[in-house]
This record gives structure tokens, sequence and C-alpha cells, in this order.
């Protein structure tokens, strides 16, 4: 399905099959809706399923359809917004115990990743372009990954050839798993995407293999979770991480205190910026998160954040480029600042201010990513990136926007 199209076709309930509607079908934001007098008298809120034939693409099955929009008179109309969106060539889809063992997924953020852009060499008359697929086994859960990138021909016009990068990840499953899982099983990819690369995006086609028929399912969803983070953190090329990818790959999927870990990390990237505060005190509890159960047990009886900040005081120090006069305040106003906004101790003095609370989560971030990485044993070329880019962003870039953001009023 294309975004900037619409298709037209019909539409009807599937407890009656007799009454059938005309159907306008787009996308507004990402969101797949339905234009139709289509309507059962006794749904107010949304149709569980709605099945259609649509004009050049086949059989279509929408689940969890939201009514956006609902007016009467001497037609009714109906603009539903589907959850969960079925495309097939041949048949319509069956939501009930839905199974997958094989699907990809398309998503132009490995195409970044990778960074090769393919071009025309007319003195040798050859096209130099990057095609590979590389594999990773994940054994312990019966899962194996392949990450491919691959050249897309197309017909711009009569007279021009169209040739884009495309990059996808894809998913083979020992044991059946399903719909939500498969999802699940993305978001953790994107996780890693996120951890490693600094971003990803709305996916483009999301596909997998119907068991009974072999036939490659269209989905759609709206991706409203790390593919609509506007935050980067480290930016890194897929060939000169890849020694550490399997490693990376293998923790995020079936380390479980990695995993948790990572979780509360990703706190800060789903969405669209949370406030200054919101983002330390979640930094904060990813760090707390990370020490409870990775640090060794003569330190974790205490549990208290001021003694696991000086635990890892070398990480710190050598990220925040902090000195030995601002350390020695660091860790107690960390402390202080997290009970100010959390169990609201508002008579805490020597807090942090919200433009400096911003920079801390950043730090706390990378040290936590840095930590994390370092327990799986990753390149220290890998690690020297986290250093080098919290470096940039505690001390350059808070310098510069200081600066840029002084107000000569107050």
């Amino acid at each position: 399905m294309k975004k900037d199209q619409k298709y037209y076709g019909e539409v009807w309930l599937v407890e009656n099959t007799e009454v059938k509607q005309f159907c306008i079908m787009s996308f507004m934001d990402d969101d797949l809706v339905l234009e139709t007098n289509l309507h059962s008298p006794k749904s107010a809120y949304k149709e569980p399923q709605i099945i259609g034939i649509f004009t050049g693409l086949g059989y279509l099955t929408f689940i969890d359809c939201k009514i956006k929009l609902s007016s009467s008179g001497i037609t009714e109309t109906r603009v539903y917004q589907p959850k969960y969106s079925f495309v097939s060539e041949s048949h319509f889809i069956n939501p009930s115990n839905l199974l997958l063992k094989e699907f990809y997924i398309v998503n132009n953020a490995i195409v970044k990743w990778i960074n090769h852009a393919p071009w025309y060499n007319s003195i040798k008359n050859e096209l130099t372009k990057k095609e590979f697929t590389d594999e990773f086994e994940i054994d312990n859960i019966g899962l194996k990954l392949s990450l491919q990138h691959y050249l897309q021909y197309g017909l711009k016009s009569r007279s021009e050839l169209l040739i884009t990068n495309k990059g996808s990840i894809n998913f083979f499953l020992k044991e059946p798993c399903s719909l939500l899982k498969a999802i699940d099983l993305y978001d953790d990819f994107q996780k890693v995407l996120q951890l490693v690369f600094g971003r990803s995006s709305k996916f483009e086609s999301f596909k997998f293999k119907c068991l009974r028929c072999s036939e490659w399912i269209e989905l759609h969803y709206n991706d409203r979770k790390l593919s609509s983070s506007s935050s980067t953190f480290v930016h890194t090329e897929y060939k000169k991480i890849k020694a550490s990818l399997p490693s990376i790959l293998t923790a995020a999927y079936s380390n479980q205190n990695f995993r948790f870990c990572l979780d509360k990390l990703m706190e800060n990237f789903i969405g669209k910026h949370p406030s200054h505060n919101k983002r330390f005190t979640n930094s904060i509890s990813a760090y707390e998160a990370f020490c409870k159960l990775y640090l060794d047990n003569s330190i974790k009886p205490n549990a208290k954040l001021s003694k696991w900040i000086l635990a890892h005081e070398d990480v710190f120090k050598k990220i925040g480029d902090i000195n030995e006069k601002e350390w020695k305040k660091f860790p107690s106003k960390v402390v202080r600042s997290r009970d100010f906004h959390v169990h609201s101790n508002v008579g805490n003095r020597d807090v942090f201010s919200e433009f400096d609370l911003l920079y801390i989560s950043f730090l706390f971030d990378f040290v936590i990513a840095y930590l994390m990485l370092n327990e799986i044993k990753v390149e220290q070329e890998l690690l020297d990136k986290y250093v080098q880019h919290g470096k940039s962003v505690f001390v350059d870039m808070k310098r510069t926007n200081a600066i840029l953001g002084n107000n000569p009023l107050s």
C-alpha cells in the first residue's frame, strides 16, 4: 500500500455479508482510515472486524476499527480507523489464533545505518552497489535474524529507471508465535537500532508468510513507539560495529537483565520530547535498574543512589569530563535533585536547574549504555563511541546551548 494514494472498494461486516457498501481507503498521519456508509446500529464506538475487496490490492481484513466520525441524515456515514489491517491477494485473514513463523520488515533507517549510496560509473559503464545478507542466530530462543541490504528497481517514467537502496530485517522462528509477539520482536530490534545507531523510522512494509498457503501477507499498523522518536543517541556505521552485533542482539533478545535495562533506557526515546525533569527521573530509574541487576553484592544491600554513582566514578568522569572539584558535589546533588522531583522534597536546596537536568539525563543515558555494552564484552571501538559522543553532548553541546539560551532579561 502507498500512503499517498487512495484506494476504492466495497466493505462489509463479518456477521452480515449481505450488506456491502462502497468505501474509500486512505492514510491520515500514518493511520489508515475508511470512509463508508457501512454501519451497525449496535456499534457506537468501534467495529471488531470489517472485511472488503479493493481495486489494486485484493482481500483486506480490518481489525479493531474505531469510529472516528459518525454522521446521520438521509444517509449514515462512518469514518473508521482500524488498528491492524491485512492485505492478501487471495483470501481474508482470520485474526483468531493467527500464528507466524517467518516475517520481515523494510525500514529505511537500516539503509541510513549501512550508509552506502549506489552510484553509476559512466567511464566503466558500471553500477557500484552494496547488496548483502547477514544472519544472526539466537539459539536459546529459536530465533534467526537476517539483515538484508539490496537494490529495488522501478520505472519513474518510460525513459527513467529508479534505483533505490532498501534495508530489511527478517525473522525466522523455529516455533510459531502470535502476531503481537512478532511485533514485540520487531520492537526489540528497533531498541537495538536506537541503542547503536541513534534512531529508527516508520517501517515501509511489514509482511509475513501465511502458514496455510505460503502467500506473503502485508500488515499495516501505526508504529507510534521508537519510530516517532526525535531524540538521537550514538551514531555508528553498520560495518564498524558488525563484530559486536551478535553479542548485542543475543543480549537484547535472551538476556533478561539486559532486556530490562534496555527497556528502561528506551523510555527517553519513546514518543516525543518528555519534559527535562521527566527525562531525568527516567534516566535515574534506568541507572538504578542497572545497578540493582549488575553490581556486586557488597554494594547492592545499601541501595543508595549516591553509592551506586560512586561505584562507576571512572565512567562518569570519563564521559562527563568532570574534574575532582565538581565530582565531590555531583553524587549528592543528583540525589537531592532526584528527591526534589520524585519525592516532592521541595525544601531541598542546591538542586539542578531544568536546563542542567536535561544534560545530566544525557550523561546518565550514555553511562548506562556504556556499562550495559561493557557487560556483554563488545569491541572497545564501540565503547569509545559512547565516550566521544557523550562528551560531545554533555560538555560541548551543553556549553553552546547555555550561551544560545541565555536570557538578557533575567
